[in-house]
């Protein structure tokens, strides 16, 4: 069990969670960048992200980028898709409106976009050539970040990011109520989180016997 600060802290997380906000990484193949877009999502009270990996090779999220994350990986959920087209039809189906980030003279600029749908899911893409082009005709719409320099983009862990940013900042200011977790929500990321302490208060333990058994056959003569 965890201890009694552990515990109100994460009963305190799982209250400030987000409701109707989430992530899609489509083929984002540096591990340092989702584990970068995982600590803005911890930060904004993300707590779920989907990671399609049809393009680029898997990997394991929790596991790959810890640094970037500072250890915040672990306690967000993740969604592990294969194919572009079933995770956004599928995101479709369930009420998600998508909204992808693009580099499109048409697409609405970042501050005027609109984010108070019931259930936003925020699209970013592939570092090299962003999303694909299947994910940005299943897109309800697009946005893009303004900018004044030479570069026409910004890294991928940035951008998202910026989006989150936006969409939390209006959110509350416009439409908190949209954004608020119900108790079956707050309920559901606590168990969520208890299971992650117990999971890797666990691993630690592994871990510090290992370390200590290690010492012992090194002292020994």
């Amino acid at each position: 069990m965890p201890t009694a600060q552990r515990l109100a802290k994460l009963k305190q997380v799982a209250s400030q969670r987000q409701a109707g906000l989430t992530i899609v990484l489509e083929d984002v193949f540096d591990p340092h960048n989702v584990g970068a877009i995982a600590r803005s999502c911890d930060a904004f009270g993300v707590q779920d992200i989907h990671v399609i990996f049809e393009a680029q090779p898997a990997f394991d999220p929790k596991a790959a980028g810890k640094n970037s994350a500072t250890a915040t990986n672990k306690w967000l959920r993740y969604h592990i898709h294969r194919s572009s087209e079933a995770a956004l039809q599928a995101l479709r189906a369930e009420g998600w409106q998508l909204v992808a980030s693009a580099l499109d003279a048409a697409a609405t600029p970042l501050p005027q976009a609109d984010f108070c749908a019931p259930k936003i899911a925020l699209l970013v893409g592939n570092e090299k050539t962003g999303l694909s082009a299947r994910a940005l005709a299943l897109a309800d719409s697009r946005v893009t970040i303004p900018m004044r320099g030479i570069a026409q983009s910004l890294n991928v862990s940035v951008a998202a990011a910026l989006m989150l940013y936006e969409a939390s900042r209006q959110r509350q200011a416009r439409c908190p109520q949209l954004s608020s977790p119900d108790a079956a929500q707050i309920s559901q990321t606590l168990d969520y989180l208890l299971a992650m302490h117990q999971q890797h208060s666990r691993r630690n333990k592994r871990l510090r016997v290992q370390r200590a058994r290690q010492r012992g056959k090194t002292r020994a003569p």
